[in-house]
């Protein structure tokens, strides 16, 4: 961010007070939702002359009392949100766990992405009002359009346990909706297009999954790994599972696997590195294995790869 202000530092021993406002004239957040802070109080370097209650875990050597001004705009940029904020919050305490009070509201050109669908937010404010944690309440209504149905998303609650609920125009069932959004269909296609069978293998399927990738969550969340499995139906309505393996190393590299596993063993990885903002270098490579019944030979298997290098360059219309 770029801005001014006034400050105050103050205090005759420790804790030092810094005091004051900023005022953002511009500024971009691009930090994922989903990451954490990256920053741990034991990176930091003690010197080994201090003496020892300074080196307590309970020792806040700056305490801040900032107001944040930011009611000209912020951009925010990253994989699920693109738009712009503004609001004034008041940050307190220690640098390692503020506690933060205000309220932010995003702009209407905001959007947010579910998967591959845009919503277009209408309205969204975040209030954080709990001194003790950030954990904002949430007030969030956006649209978006998929497949011939206006969807309507409202999202309250707060941040750590929101409550989201889904209506459409023309109108039909939430789950049909939640279906559409997640899979592309709603229930009564998969219902017309696949069997019976098929539709409780991939109910199924569904099911174990969302079961499978909470558990996922909490083991690799520590490892810096993500891993997903997602059911679906390939061309030939043949239900099959998918695993998805991803690893951020830094901002700039990436590598994801994925592996389905069913009549056609699909097998993809690719490797990402960002050479700017913009620009961006893909190595890809894919594996298909297939198995084919015919009535002279019986079962064969065929199998299919490709490998590739792309370069992508991204652009905003403005």
């Amino acid at each position: 961010s770029t801005g001014s202000g006034n400050f105050t530092f103050s205090g005759s021993y420790f804790p030092f007070v810094l005091k004051g406002n900023y005022n953002i004239r511009d500024g971009l957040f691009a930090k994922e939702l989903d990451e954490g802070t990256g920053q741990n109080e034991d990176d930091l370097r003690r010197d080994q002359f201090l003496p020892k209650f300074l080196v307590e875990n309970s020792f806040q050597p700056l305490l801040l009392d900032l107001k944040v001004d930011f009611s000209k705009g912020v951009q925010a940029k990253n994989e699920m949100l693109e738009g712009s904020a503004t609001g004034i919050m008041h940050v307190e305490g220690p640098p390692t766990k503020p506690k933060l009070t205000g309220v932010v509201r995003a702009n209407p050109e905001t959007k947010i992405k579910f998967r591959e669908n845009i919503f277009d937010v209408s309205s969204a404010i975040l209030t954080f009002d709990d001194p003790m944690e950030i954990n904002p309440r949430l007030n969030i209504n956006a649209r978006t359009r998929v497949d011939g149905y206006d969807v309507n998303l409202q999202v309250t609650g707060t941040g750590n346990k929101p409550e989201i609920s889904v209506s459409s125009i023309p109108p039909m069932p939430e789950r049909d909706i939640l279906s559409l959004l997640a899979l592309g269909t709603t229930d009564r296609r998969l219902t017309e297009n696949v069997g019976g069978q098929q539709q409780g293998t991939g109910a199924s399927q569904q099911l174990l999954s969302g079961v499978a990738n909470e558990a996922l969550k909490g083991v690799t969340k520590g490892l810096g790994v993500d891993v997903q499995l997602s059911p679906g139906f390939d061309d030939t309505n043949e239900a099959y599972q998918k695993v998805v393996i991803k690893k951020q190393f830094n901002r700039r590299l990436d590598v994801s696997g994925s592996r389905s596993l069913g009549k056609k063993s699909e097998t993809e990885a690719k490797l990402r590195y960002r050479f700017t903002d913009r620009v961006s270098g893909v190595i890809s490579g894919q594996v298909i294995d297939q198995s084919e019944t015919s009535d002279t030979s019986g079962q064969q298997f065929r199998s299919s790869e490709k490998v590739g290098l792309d370069f992508e360059y991204k652009f905003e219309f403005k």
